[in-house]
């Protein structure tokens, strides 16, 4: 094999946060598997995503471009074709490319995302899934009412909230199914062997991406007690709130238990697709274009799990969603391993290949070759807080406080969040406050870090017309004209890949 022309394997996990990976330093043993390799692996200890939820972090994965400049931030819209894409520039140099995947909506034709690709893998929804909603399905007509299916589409959010918390056998019968089987990371798994045993010829690209661990969280039941505290074993799983809406605007309250069970199911996902990784891992290192190999295991952004008050991957741009896991299997010819403390960001990923390949990179793209180049800032932009769905339901007048744009603008150990509405602008030393307590923006902090806190308010003031911009037009495509609702092939689209339910 070309040196030049590396095998790439892509492994994302879904909102899948980097603090807790055991291999990133978390108490917690979340990831042995990635652990048994690590004497192979970069661990990369600084890596920022460039949005907080799927659509614009993959697009920004896919293309080197921020949201601001990318903006494809809005259910039913697709990716500009001024944009090249990662696949399509690999399937120019020859390669063969596939896109293997559990039920991810937004990396597919729905988007545009799926450009380039020329292996599609999505496997079948679950069977104890589909016969479940079957079930309910019947069980709402014998109650003479028209079951509507969705989280955050169509269901009234109190009855939402009352739904998720009901105690009843069905809740508990319903939960209790989802033990015995994955969303898709198994079947992913076993495609991307067949995939890559299939195209030997010809340098191959894969990408896959891991739904395991977006919620609701739901690990197999070998995982799904192991990380909970002794006292929480017996809790009742199947009643706790995991849906974001009701509890981020106000009408459904978790106790500290609660998020402490939440946060055992969540490493459980993470154990899980650590131990899928871990095998495939285990196969691909016995073939012999292995040390020729790029492997990268990242994640798309994390998860708040109830931390700064927010439930899922929404509203903030707190370390909880924007720091992800940055592991990567280099090929021989690049000799790194062990952890980097270089501030990367996802977005980098497009202009590093092309450096590995000796292309150009395309004139789109926004990041860095991180082998030669470094960066002194990293920046993540939320542009969209509420979608189609959550002002059909009317969240952004519940909750207006969290109607607005959040810019972050992060260097190795400070980072600065500003907002489009009156919030004021805070600054926090991620070494020292990793949890983003203390504003030191306020207070007796204020004049402590004077001169960190004015280049973070130089960089930040630099890229804040673009953000600001971007936002307003975003907002006016969400708020205005025939954009304003999603429509019904859209709903459809996401309903059938297992993203409502």
């Amino acid at each position: 094999m070309n040196e030049r022309r590396p095998n790439i394997l892509i492994i994302v996990f879904d909102a899948a946060r980097a603090e807790n990976f055991s291999l990133c330093g978390y108490e917690r043993p979340t990831t042995p598997a990635l652990e048994r390799h690590a004497a192979r692996l970069a661990v990369y200890r600084q890596c920022v995503s460039s949005a907080i939820w799927t659509l614009p972090s993959t697009t920004g994965l896919f293309t080197g471009t921020y949201p601001s400049t990318h903006r494809l931030v809005v259910d039913g819209e697709r990716l500009s074709r001024r944009f090249t894409t990662l696949a399509e520039m690999l399937s120019a140099e020859n390669y063969v490319t596939a896109k293997i995947t559990g039920h991810v909506p937004y990396v597919s034709d729905f988007s545009g995302l799926d450009r380039g690709f020329a292996h599609v893998m999505e496997p079948p929804p679950n069977p104890l899934r589909a016969r479940w909603r079957a079930i309910k399905q019947r069980l709402a007509r014998r109650e003479g009412r028209q079951r509507q299916e969705g989280v955050d589409l169509g269901l009234d959010l109190k009855a939402e909230a009352d739904d998720a918390q009901r105690r009843s056998l069905r809740n508990r019968l319903r939960y209790w199914m989802t033990g015995f089987a994955d969303v898709g990371a198994a079947a992913c798994m076993d495609h991307l062997r067949r995939f890559w045993q299939q195209h030997e010829d010809r340098p191959r690209f894969a990408y896959l991406h891991l739904q395991e661990t977006h919620a609701e969280y739901r690990p197999p039941h070998r995982y799904r007690r192991r990380f909970l505290p002794e006292a929480l074993k017996r809790h009742d799983l199947a009643t706790i709130n995991q849906r974001p809406n009701p509890h981020d605007v106000g009408l459904v309250k978790l106790t500290e238990q609660e998020y402490e069970v939440l946060t055992g199911l969540y490493d459980g996902c993470i154990a899980y697709l650590d131990e899928q990784v871990g095998r495939l891992l285990d196969d691909l290192s016995k073939r012999p274009d292995f040390d020729k190999t790029l492997i990268i295991v990242t994640a798309d952004h994390g998860d708040c799990l109830g931390r700064h008050g927010v439930l899922g991957h929404q509203f903030v741009c707190y370390e909880e969603l924007i720091h992800i896991p940055w592991i990567v299997k280099w090929p021989r010819n690049i000799s790194i391993t062990g952890d980097q403390d270089n501030l990367i960001q996802n977005l980098d990923l497009v202009p590093t290949l092309c450096s590995i390949m000796g292309l150009e990179a395309p004139r789109q793209c926004e990041g860095i070759d991180i082998l030669s180049q470094s960066r002194e800032f990293a920046y993540s932009e939320l542009l969209k807080p509420f979608g189609t769905g959550a002002i059909r339901q009317g969240l952004h007048e519940m909750a207006p406080h969290l109607n607005r744009g959040v810019l972050a603008v992060r260097n190795r150990t400070h980072k600065q969040l500003i907002y489009t509405n009156d919030q004021p602008a805070e600054c926090f030393d991620l070494v020292h406050d990793p949890r983003e307590r203390h504003n030191l923006l306020t207070g007796a902090n204020a004049a402590a870090s004077h001169n960190i806190t004015d280049q973070l308010a130089a960089a930040t003031a630099a890229w804040g017309p673009r953000w600001r911009e971007a936002y307003a037009d975003v907002q006016a495509r969400l708020l205005g004209g025939p954009d304003a609702a999603m429509s019904p092939e859209v709903e459809e689209r996401l309903r059938a890949l297992g993203y409502l339910d």
